[in-house]
């Protein structure tokens, strides 16, 4: 069973547990309310937080939310309403949990539960976003899935509210509940501004650190065995050779057979890769992917989704830090999901000692949030990156060298052990 299914079930009996005390057993339902406080405080913490640590991932799908609406002119605003949104999610259930300012912020649990309850429900059904982003890239589920997860949030949410004015917190000194909130709100900004200025806090993307990208972006090729099949012309009995065991250079043994048929016998089947709309080519639209990705040495992939958006400055670092590649024979490749037009531009302002291609600027946001953000790979594992604030010098990736052997060396026999 689906391990999203299995989850939503244990949800399911918690929320039906907690609204059956709250309903029909009115002994127990200042428990049932305060399980409720704090089962709907965590889910909004969790919910906030793998958002907040990646505040650009989603803004991309507030993006995609805007379009699919017609609303492409609150595009440029996007940003700013994802760490809104961050805030107050984490915000809300930050102070549920300690379970202080609950008349105020009963409110705001309700209020995201009414308006996401019905929005899901609508993208469930037309599904024009097929992942609402609902727990960021930490938890991903189908529009259908998260509308059922908002059923069983707005009854939390409904009885939290019905029990705001009982919540046994009169007790609790008002310069502590304020301490509590601004807590909460430096943790929301403090998380969301870094990773702003860097990358996301904690990676959930597929290009995390540690990862085999390789079994991720580049396909399985078929794996077979092709038997050749010939008919003696003497015996009238077919023969099977192997390209290596057929006897060409006998001509008298050839003489007496003729070519029937070719067998292949499939060892392992082709297999596609996970992340299948990931392709680097280069301006000829030859496709370099594999290349790339699985080179046995240490090799570096500059990325920039967007030339226009970039910080340019750090490309004259790069094309410094390339120079130092080169002399050591360590590959450096750059791509991008720039126009031809904007490349070329970028090509005459910093005459480039790199290679350039080309992949979707979707895909490369998932790879690294900074523009332009630097990737260290090796035997098709994502060794280090960088965003374009924190970019090494090309003496200190020569020092950390051992340490990133030994990391491998760990992440091979885990690899190997799975």
């Amino acid at each position: 069973m689906d391990s999203n299914i299995i989850i939503l079930i244990v949800m399911a009996t918690i929320g039906l547990s907690i609204a059956f005390l709250y309903i029909f057993k009115p002994k127990h339902r200042r428990v049932a309310a305060v399980v409720a406080r704090v089962f709907i405080g965590l889910v909004f913490v969790f919910s906030g937080f793998v958002k907040s640590v990646d505040p650009l991932g989603f803004q991309y799908k507030m993006t995609d939310y805007l379009s699919a609406f017609g609303l492409d002119w609150m595009i440029p605003a996007t940003l700013f309403f994802a760490i809104l949104v961050n805030l107050a999610e984490f915000l809300i259930g930050f102070v549920l949990i300690f379970g202080v300012r609950v008349k105020l912020f009963s409110w705001g649990a309700l209020l995201f539960m009414v308006f996401f309850t019905p929005l899901t429900l609508y993208l469930a059904i037309k599904n024009p976003v097929h992942d609402c982003g609902c727990f960021g890239d930490a938890w991903i589920l189908t529009n259908w899935q998260t509308f059922y997860k908002n059923l069983i949030f707005l009854s939390m949410a409904i009885i939290v509210f019905s029990y705001r004015f009982r919540y046994w917190e009169r007790m609790i000194p008002n310069w502590i509940k304020n301490t509590i909130v601004v807590v909460g709100v430096c943790i929301g900004l403090g998380i969301q501004t870094y990773a702003v200025m860097y990358d996301a806090i904690i990676d959930f993307r597929p290009w995390k650190i540690g990862n085999h990208i390789s079994d991720l972006v580049v396909p399985k090729a078929e794996k077979s065995d092709i038997f050749l099949v010939y008919k003696n012309k003497v015996t009238g009995k077919t023969e099977e050779y192997t390209s290596k065991t057929l006897p060409w250079e006998d001509e008298a043994r050839m003489a007496q057979i003729e070519f029937v048929e070719q067998r292949k016998v499939i060892i392992e089947p082709y297999k596609e890769a996970p992340v299948h709309d990931f392709v680097i080519a280069d301006n000829e639209g030859n496709n370099y992917t594999d290349q790339l990705i699985t080179n046995p040495q240490y090799h570096f992939l500059l990325i920039s989704y967007d030339l226009s958006k970039s910080n340019r400055g750090s490309f004259h670092l790069m094309n410094s830090f390339a120079k130092g590649c080169a002399a050591d024979n360590v590959s450096f490749s750059f791509i991008t999901g720039s126009s031809p037009k904007e490349v070329n531009e970028l090509i005459k302002e910093i005459k480039p000692v790199f290679d350039i291609y080309n992949a979707d600027p979707v895909a490369l946001k998932t790879i690294i949030r900074s523009n332009p953000g630097l990737l260290l790979l090796k035997d098709g594992y994502v060794v280090d990156k960088w965003p374009y604030r924190r970019f090494p010098t090309y003496s200190e990736f020569k020092s950390n060298i051992k340490r990133y052997d030994d990391k491998l060396v760990k992440w091979k026999a885990d690899n190997n052990s799975k």
